[in-house]
């Protein structure tokens, strides 16, 4: 949109929003003023804008007072012996009050704005696919490791063509399918994947995907994936030292073609860290297409480096929260508690951290085991046994997968866990194979109502016994292992926790803790200032200049007023680090973001047509969709958005550009419409249904039904706009969504 009114930034967003607000209350007016026009009712005020202190703009034609008012945030049509209160309608029975009309043309005028409104709505989107409207194809970029995505086997460069079997053309869509299915839902992915040995070549593949709440307004449904990346540079790092050094290099609208002589293929930008990661302290050689001129040119730029290596400082680990119930609670750990050492059985001492890592690796290494943890509370040292374990309700795990085994799959009742694939080097690696169904272990049945994963914890040992029922090779079951109903193998395995799922497992919620010990003789007691400089600052920052020659750390120390004073501290970086980064643990990554990858397609008019068609009625129905899922609680209320909400859609219109700007006003159009039709007595769905029910007994409802029904539908729709609105502030104030 800043493409047609440029340099104003947010006052552009405003007055777009506006604007298009209002265009769309005008075409919906428009919609019941010529219905009345048509079926003969006449029309005594036409407005847009509401008429604030007497100062619209007014002209009477005809009978009809014209009007632009002051605040552009509405508009009405008001119609003769019509009035939204009941109270209020004055009929005189003159022919050509709407209350004289028959029903057909009462239910022409009611039904007009929403006619209106998908019309335009319609032919806005057959515009937008002629302009040719940006999107982001629906093919895999980055990928959580652990998320469920990974976990099910898609890889980075699959394209989904369809989730649960309805056909999708981008990301979003997607998404869209994938977060209705509720938080946890299990949806069925197709993907179109490469070839290995013939890459222009692509194979269908079909997964089963059970997702996982996301940490995004409303919890809805992922799966752990990212839309794949294009080669364009969306910005550079905000960090003086590389602005200096990329400046002239570098520039936002940039397309890397190459990296160190090796292409960068297009829209594969998820690649570009992989093949950076490993050169700290180095340079890279790029090759650039200029985002202004075309032109073509090499590029030597400066890398990031990112990561820490132990510098002697041992910190505190804070609890922010506990889980009630959790392994922490239970083993009498409180919020506050400041965690500062742990020891495993085979620990000779208590071992003390650099960062909040460190513990939860120690942690997750002993699963189902012991752990001592040592804490402050008041100013007192305490020591508590701890015993980690998955926690079933975490967001983070899926309660049907068990990553102690390496299955993964679903509890089906009293047939037991459905197996849909096994990880790699797992416990179940060559032994269990997808299609197998878990019945049994340790010589007793699946218990019914608990996940596979809370089992195995309760019976976890060295060696576990299970029993497999698998079809035979002739398509029959084998026999029943005894004892065990529909059972026929026994195998024994020894659980364990695959390095991919290692997650925090005693129910806490962590933060890095002030620096509490320095390491005699360490890089923080040499160069830092040690343990009288150092103690009672929180690690804010670590930063490395862009030949790793020197490293600079900033602690933040409580400043007393509550907030937080930032001291940083700046070192020559130890050669043992320069000369071996890598074993040092720190990394390196190109200081820029890349776009995502999209794709413009713009489609004469009748492909336009056919296109804006199926789009319609995919945006109509998409309303009463998320209705449904509000009413079965696989949504919850706070997904939905209000006025913030608006404003975000259209600054991801403003970055996208005029033809995305004509979708999001289309799909608006569209919900209005919708929304119009939904029963509440104050809008026209709610006229019709009087109007219906008038057809069915003959006459118009009773005054007294009509008025309780109607203060009804505005309190309703008060609550929800307000409740919608709540939330917005809400996550604009705390920064989520």
């Amino acid at each position: 949109m800043s493409d047609f009114i440029p340099g104003l930034g947010v006052v552009s967003q405003v007055v777009v929003v506006v604007a298009a607000f209002s265009a769309l209350i005008f075409v919906h007016e428009l919609g019941h003023y010529l219905a009345a026009v048509l079926t003969g009712v006449r029309v005594e005020r036409f407005f847009i804008g509401f008429d604030v202190f007497g100062l619209a703009l007014k002209k009477e034609c005809k009978g009809t007072v014209y009007g632009i008012g002051i605040l552009p945030l509405g508009g009405y049509c008001a119609l003769a012996g019509q009035n939204d209160d009941p109270r209020k309608e004055r009929q005189t029975g003159a022919p050509d009050e709407l209350q004289s009309k028959p029903l057909w043309a009462r239910a022409l005028v009611f039904g007009g704005g929403v006619v209106m409104n998908f019309i335009f709505g319609f032919l806005v989107l057959v515009a937008a696919y002629m302009y040719g409207i940006p999107f982001i194809p629906a093919a895999l970029g980055a990928l959580d490791p652990t998320g469920p995505a990974a976990v099910h086997g898609l890889k980075p460069g699959d394209r989904i063509l369809s989730v649960d079997g309805k056909p999708v053309e981008s990301f979003e869509e997607a998404a869209e399918a994938i977060a209705l299915s509720g938080a946890g839902g299990e949806v069925e992915i197709e993907v179109s994947r490469a070839l290995p040995d013939a890459p222009v070549e692509r194979e269908k593949l079909a997964f089963r995907v059970k997702g996982r709440a996301s940490s995004l307004r409303g919890n809805l449904n992922t799966i752990g994936a990212e839309p794949a990346r294009s080669r364009i540079i969306a910005g550079i790092v905000d960090d003086p030292a590389f602005d200096r050094s990329l400046k002239g290099k570098l520039a936002a609208g940039d397309e890397i073609l190459a990296v160190n002589g090796v292409e960068l293929p297009e829209n594969m930008g998820h690649l570009l860290p992989g093949m950076l990661e490993n050169k700290p302290g180095g340079m890279v050689d790029l090759t650039i297409r200029d985002g202004r001129d075309d032109t073509v040119r090499d590029v030597r730029a400066p890398l990031e480096t990112y990561g820490e290596w132990d510098m002697g400082m041992r910190v505190g680990v804070s609890i922010l929260n506990v889980m009630r119930d959790g392994p922490a609670d239970r083993a009498g750990f409180r919020k506050g508690d400041l965690v500062v050492a742990c020891q495993r059985p085979r620990d000779d001492e208590p071992l003390r951290f650099a960062k909040v890592k460190d513990f939860q690796d120690i942690v997750n290494e002993s699963a189902l085991r012991c752990v001592k943890v040592n804490f402050t509370r008041d100013g007192k040292e305490l020591a508590a046994l701890v015993t980690p374990r998955f926690l079933i309700n975490s967001a983070d795990v899926d309660p049907e997968t068990d990553t102690l085994l390496g299955v993964i799959g679903v509890m089906e009742g009293d047939s037991g866990f459905r197996v849909d694939r096994v990880v790699p080097e797992s416990p179940s690696d060559g032994i269990m194979s997808a299609g197998d169904y878990l019945t049994g272990l340790n010589d007793k049945p699946l218990p019914v109502g608990m996940s596979l994963r809370e089992m195995v914890e309760d019976a976890s040992s060295e060696k576990v016994r299970y029993y497999i029922r698998r079809e035979s090779e002739n398509g029959g079951a084998r026999a029943p292992f005894e004892g065990v109903v529909d059972a026929n193998l026994l195998v024994e395995l020894a659980p364990r926790i695959l390095e991919e799922y290692r997650r925090p497992m005693i129910g806490v919620d962590l933060a890095q803790g002030p620096v509490v010990a320095v390491e005699p003789g360490s890089f923080a007691d040499r160069e830092l200032g040690g343990l009288q400089t150092l103690q009672g600052g929180r690690l804010a920052m670590i930063q490395y200049s862009p030949d790793l020659a020197s490293v600079t750390i900033g602690l933040a120390f409580p400043d007393g007023k509550g907030g937080n004073a930032v001291k940083r501290l700046t070192a020559d970086t130890p050669e043992s680090i320069v000369d071996a980064p890598l074993a040092a643990g720190l990394r390196s990554r190109l200081p820029v973001s890349l776009k995502t990858a999209e794709e413009v397609i713009p489609l004469s008019f009748a492909p336009a047509v056919a296109a804006a068609g199926r789009k319609w009625v995919d945006l109509s129905l998409m309303v009463y969709r998320v209705i449904h899922k509000l009413i079965v609680r696989t949504l919850p209320l706070d997904a939905i958005g209000g006025p913030v909400q608006l404003f975000r859609i259209i600054k991801i219109a403003d970055d996208r550009g005029f033809a995305y700007f004509l979708y999001i006003v289309a799909l608006i159009s569209v919900n209005l419409g919708v929304c119009n039709l939904l029963p509440f007595p104050v809008l026209d769905g709610g006229h019709l249904v009087f109007l219906l029910i008038e057809w069915l007994i003959g006459r118009p409802p009773p005054l007294a039904v009509r008025e309780a029904a109607q203060w009804v539908g505005i309190v309703c729709l008060l609550t929800l706009m307000l409740t919608v609105t709540g939330f917005d502030i809400f996550y604009l104030f705390t920064g989520a969504g």
